[in-house]
């Protein structure tokens, strides 16, 4: 069996593993039907999430070869899979596998994949729109007049539609696992040249954890 064939089949395992080991969460009179929403949703979640992987592992034209004995690729791809199958959300599936890919080529190692994947199971994409904003626009952001917002407010402009409440939420479990920094809602945001860095060295680090596969 070829090396690419062999990385393929690693992934079907991980797959089909990680549906196996969801224990059903009801009586033995329900396990009948447990078993069928594995057989439809979960088996169509488990799909889309072979294709996400495999779609980038071809992409990035992967050297399949040093990926059969690669720990951080092993360690990563189980862990993954299994969040993968518990989530309905495509775009988290998306984020998993560019964490995936992202904790391989750059040799994370367990102690970071296995700290950041828990929290990309536990946050919502609203958590994760913060990290990519903060990293990638918040300090060249540029106010009209002069015109400078409170952090909450500015907050609010950059995530309008989404609940005050669900907001904040957010940026209190992103503070209290250490990923952005305290902040006060209202204070404003100082001008550019001397504007807080609101990620943490962790912040970062989870960024580029899942970071998406075409950035440098």
């Amino acid at each position: 069996m070829k090396a690419k064939e062999k990385v393929f089949s690693l992934i079907e395992i991980a797959t089909k593993t990680a549906v196996g080991l969801l224990p059903s969460p009801f009586s033995a009179a329900f396990d009948a039907i447990y078993d069928g929403v594995k057989e439809s949703v979960l088996a169509k979640r488990a799909e889309k999430w072979k294709q996400e992987v495999i779609k980038r592992l071809e992409k990035l034209e992967m050297e399949y070869d040093s990926l059969i004995n690669n720990e951080t690729f092993a360690t990563s791809l189980m862990k993954s899979s299994e969040i993968a199958i518990k989530t309905e959300s495509d775009d988290k599936r998306a984020i998993l596998a560019d964490a995936l890919i992202n904790s391989t080529i750059n040799n994370f190692g367990e102690m970071r994949t296995l700290t950041f994947l828990p929290l990309i199971e536990k946050y919502t994409i609203l958590h994760i729109q913060i990290i990519k904003y903060l990293h990638d626009d918040y300090k060249n952001e540029h106010f009209f007049n002069n015109q400078v917002p409170t952090y909450l407010v500015l907050f609010k402009l950059k995530f309008h539609g989404v609940d005050e409440i669900y907001l904040k939420k957010a940026i209190k479990d992103l503070q209290n696992d250490y990923l952005i920094e305290e902040f006060k809602d209202d204070s404003r945001i100082e001008i550019l040249n001397t504007r807080l860095e609101l990620l943490t060295k962790l912040g970062n680090d989870f960024y580029d954890f899942l970071k998406p596969n075409n950035e440098g």
